[in-house]
């Protein structure tokens, strides 16, 4: 997403292979939506994990699915 503000340390993480895990929250703040919102994606299949009982997002793969999508379907 163009614009999008991500700090040293995350970007520092990623590049290492440790992106951390954000909660539906966090997701939904970074994304500029309602967790609701996230919630109606999980159903639609946007990755997640569920850890114990919350479910935990990775930005990197849930920009890539929403990139996905909004290409539509492989021809």
């Amino acid at each position: 997403m163009a614009g999008r503000v991500v700090s040293l340390e995350h970007e520092r993480m990623v590049r290492r292979g440790r992106e951390p895990w954000c909660t539906k929250q966090e997701l939904a703040e970074h994304l500029g939506f309602s967790v609701r919102w996230v919630e109606l994606r999980v159903r639609e299949g946007m990755p997640a994990r569920r850890m114990g009982q919350r479910l935990r997002f990775q930005v990197s793969a849930v920009e890539t699915w929403l990139d996905e999508q909004q290409a539509g379907p492989a021809a």
